[in-house]
């Protein structure tokens, strides 16, 4: 009896199972290629990033970064995209030094290019109050703004090099905006309001 109850349970289960396969899902079939950044690597900070070269196999990468390695290039890290594996260095703070790398590793040998890397956006609304080539120059942003009546202003690594200076925590494109045209009267003609 016990058997058959069982057994009856398992042919409503796999009836089920068969009539009904996508149940919670907008297809028939899922398809993994449709969902935001499947294959792609998110990026949580901006910056520049020397690429030293892109390959179809982890493996390939593997050995030419032991390559790059070897010449003197021992920040080199690999990248995984959508379809390559890329072997670079991050961390670059500024065009110019991106530049003297380029070159360096040039000498060396490498066509390596330089190339800016967006961070995702966080949803929020910023004014950015300027950017600065350097480190020394963004902090000269930041200590004008907090000398203008805006402390609290903060920088991050711009995509290309260089540093943005902003101030976070508008509410709205709104105020944000109240915020920027103040700014432009005291002193920051360039700001702008952004939605990172």
């Amino acid at each position: 009896m016990r058997a058959a109850r069982l057994f009856g349970l398992a042919l409503v289960v796999g009836f089920a199972c068969a009539a009904v396969p996508s149940l919670g899902l907008s297809t028939a079939t899922p398809n993994a290629a449709q969902a935001p950044n499947a294959c792609g690597r998110v990026e949580f900070v901006s910056g520049l990033e020397a690429v030293f070269g892109r390959f179809k196999t982890h493996q390939q990468a593997l050995a030419f970064r032991t390559r790059v390695t070897g010449r003197g290039f021992v920040n080199a890290n690999i990248i995984e995209g959508c379809n390559e594996f890329r072997v670079v260095i991050r961390g670059i703070d500024t065009f110019d030094v991106g530049v003297d790398l380029q070159s360096e590793a040039r000498r060396e040998g490498f066509a390596v290019t330089l190339e800016c890397i967006q961070a995702k956006q966080v949803g929020r609304w910023e004014a950015i109050l300027g950017h600065g080539i350097d480190r020394v120059a963004a902090n000269d942003i930041a200590a004008r703004a907090a000398a203008a009546g805006f402390p609290g202003a903060k920088m991050r690594n711009d995509p290309c090099g260089g540093f943005e200076v902003y101030i976070a925590g508008f509410a709205d494109k709104a105020s944000a905006d109240q915020f920027v045209a103040t700014a432009k009267t005291r002193g920051f003609p360039n700001a702008i309001s952004e939605l990172n």
